[in-house]
């Protein structure tokens, strides 16, 4: 078989997807129970949530296109400075792009909650999000920040 995608990593099995499921409806209920939304507003909510979570989705799958293809570069003997210049900046951007997508949905939000109906459920919100993301495998495993070591500055002659 010629069924060779990138996608290998990215299969969930059915008992993840049950799992992910639950947590969902588990949301769904919170969401009524403890942010304390009418009937009118969880059906005002639903298309809102539907678009950032796509939203958000696109972005996450955008930035690990934009990882690797910017390990595949450095990965090559001599990468090229302009392409990786460019994947760079394009990486220091999602972080921006997500305050930026939180911003509309705070907004969008606010058309139809109240402002501790929105605080609560942000911090739903975060809370699921949390527990989703403890499922999923790490993503190539870049995420824990490296410090370097102060001895590392030995040799050489310094500044002054």
């Amino acid at each position: 078989g010629e069924m060779r995608g990138g996608q290998d990593r990215g299969e969930v099995g059915p008992e993840r997807m049950r799992m992910q499921r639950r947590i969902r409806q588990a949301f769904t209920r919170a969401v009524r129970n403890q942010v304390g939304l009418s009937d009118e507003q969880m059906r005002q909510l639903a298309p809102i949530n539907r678009k950032y979570v796509g939203e958000r989705q696109a972005l996450e799958h955008e930035e690990r296109a934009t990882r690797m293809a910017l390990r595949d570069e450095l990965g090559k003997a001599s990468p090229n400075q302009d392409s990786v210049a460019k994947l760079s900046e394009k990486l220091q951007a999602f972080p921006r792009q997500r305050l930026d997508l939180n911003d509309a949905e705070g907004k969008d939000l606010g058309g139809i909650m109240t402002p501790v109906q929105v605080a609560r459920f942000r911090a739903l919100q975060e809370r699921v999000q949390r527990q989703l993301n403890a499922m999923r495998p790490p993503a190539g495993g870049d995420a824990r920040p490296l410090s370097i070591p102060d001895s590392s500055r030995g040799g050489g002659p310094g500044p002054g």
